[in-house]
């Protein structure tokens, strides 16, 4: 049986790894709209290109936020 202070480490290690997958989803941003801009679309192109690309970090990042409820929720359940 784990006790309440090993859950809530697991529970603290689980945050830090979301929060290192975010960062990660950052970095992705980052590379894509800087791609996106040296591509020199025309101007209403590279604009939806960049909502694209914020959308799609948006859904990951919020799949991410739920799957770390999902497993907070499982680990501190007895």
């Amino acid at each position: 049986d784990l006790t309440e202070e090993t859950r809530r480490d697991y529970v603290k290690q689980a945050k830090g790894i979301a929060e290192d997958a975010k960062i990660q989803l950052r970095n992705i941003r980052q590379d894509a709209n800087n791609e996106i801009k040296r591509t020199e679309f025309p101007k209403d192109e590279e604009e939806a290109y960049l909502n694209d690309v914020q959308e799609m970090i948006n859904t990951y990042n919020k799949k991410i936020e739920d799957i770390l409820k999902v497993k907070e929720n499982e680990l501190m359940s007895i």
